[in-house]
């Protein structure tokens, strides 16, 4: 039997990068002699960024919320200047701070002997020992308190050493720029290494061909002819631009190797046509604000489509902006973070945007489309030997940049200019002067 990494359709990742750089493996081929460089990407996540952590409204003024993230559990209550973001565990005897009570004014109480905690993590007086002089613990004892701010409705913390950076630096741009942003998370149980690739393969024309929002489109052929990622900032880009082949493609192709056809029947384009009629496109778009994804953010191409650090995947819907931050719980499980951006012409596109968002965003897409990848994410294996195809170049380019930034202090912008641009030459090249094309994707 032939090696099905010789077969056509394949692409070596070293034909995917400069050869002076080859030794930036991504792609795990199996063998003793060769480590799994996935392993190189941190298993619970890179932790020198700002992460969504909840939604504001969660945080509610008596009760503190227990949230855990990258392997830490924490308590989020409402500080003196705002929602604080501390350990959850009392460095007394270990109790969850999260099960107390904020008794005070920008405080949290521990259940058990009634340490309370201020915003910036320090014991501010023990209850159960009285005021004053009667107990020795206050201005003596504390817990890690991390830099949070709440952004859209959203409470961001930094989960690094030392400084932490602008949080516009690591945070998408629509956060800042006055457009309208909804959010939603959702928990599935799969590392988040797993479910970010999720987002930058091939399986949407397969896995969601009976999903809602695939029955409303003509089934998807993606072409990769020719494509090379590169790196833009924080971004791993993909530079294939279509040359309309697949769109030349029928409906429905034989596949001589099985005798048959793909789709197998016809019938699902009765859903295309009906979801296509003017009135339903009138009305689905009527929010319609954003410019066309080509030039959405000029100057700011490294915010455009595709994976991001520490764990994003950005997809241009044209009058939006979609994104799905994979934010690690621990090891085993990963919470999906799902922004949603669009720029509304008018207070009734705005309403109108507010109202869909429950059915097309929360339902049809976090649900209905993710749910379908999250059974399939919760079995898959990431410790076997791999074979990818030229269709997996956009995971790839995420590994790269993911594996580069594991090696220069868990920071993508602590990756040297020279070898970012060794990394882009070819890629830059090969584009000659044609602007990329966004995937369009289900999965964002």
């Amino acid at each position: 039997m032939s090696d099905p990494r010789s077969s056509d359709g394949y692409q070596p990742e070293n034909d995917l990068q400069p050869s002076s750089i080859s030794k930036v493996r991504v792609v795990n081929r199996g063998g003793d002699a060769h480590a799994d460089p996935r392993d190189e990407i941190p298993e619970i996540g890179f932790r020198n960024y700002w992460y969504p952590v909840t939604s504001q409204r969660k945080v509610k003024r008596r009760k503190p919320t227990r949230v855990t993230l990258l392997g830490e559990d924490l308590c989020v209550f409402r500080g003196a200047s705002g929602i604080a973001v501390i350990s959850n565990w009392c460095p007394h005897r270990g109790a969850s701070l999260s099960q107390g009570v904020c008794h005070f004014v920008g405080t949290v109480s521990c259940p058990y002997h009634g340490w309370t905690f201020d915003e910036s993590g320090q014991v501010k007086a023990v209850l159960s020992e009285g005021p004053g002089d009667l107990s020795t613990i206050p201005g003596k004892v504390s817990v890690r308190s991390y830099p949070t701010r709440v952004i859209h409705g959203i409470v961001f913390s930094w989960f690094g050493d030392g400084e932490p950076t602008d949080p516009q630096h690591d945070l998408p741009p629509e956060l800042f720029d006055g457009s309208y942003v909804q959010h939603d998370a959702t928990v599935w149980h799969a590392n988040w290494r797993v479910t970010l690739e999720n987002l930058s393969d091939n399986h949407t024309n397969y896995i969601h061909r009976n999903a809602v929002q695939a029955l409303m489109q003509p089934f998807m052929k993606v072409s990769y002819r020719g494509a090379r990622t590169y790196i833009a900032g924080g971004g791993a880009g993909l530079t294939f631009y279509s040359d309309g082949g697949e769109r030349k493609r029928p409906y429905r192709e034989w596949f001589p190797e099985v005798n048959g056809y793909w789709p197998k029947h016809r019938h699902r384009l009765l859903w295309t046509r009906f979801f296509a009629l003017k009135p339903l496109r009138w009305l689905w778009r009527l929010g319609d604000g954003y410019p066309p994804k080509r030039s959405y953010h000029p100057g700011n191409h490294e915010w455009n489509g595709g994976p991001h650090m520490p764990g994003m995947q950005r997809i241009s819907g044209g009058s939006s902006m979609y994104t799905r931050w994979c934010v690690p719980i621990n090891a085993t499980t990963t919470k999906e973070f799902y922004l949603w951006a669009v720029r509304p012409k008018n207070r009734l596109a705005r309403f109108w945007e507010r109202m869909k968002y429950p059915i097309s965003q929360r339902l049809l897409r976090d649900r209905n489309i993710g749910f379908q990848d999250a059974d399939v994410l919760g079995q898959l294996r990431f410790d076997l030997p791999e074979v990818f195809s030229q269709y997996d170049v956009e995971t790839m380019g995420w590994r790269r940049l993911a594996i580069l930034s594991a090696r220069y202090e868990g920071r993508h912008d602590k990756i040297p200019s020279d070898l970012v641009e060794q990394l882009n030459a070819r890629a830059l090249a090969d584009m000659a002067g044609r602007p990329p094309v966004g995937t369009q994707s289900l999965d964002s």
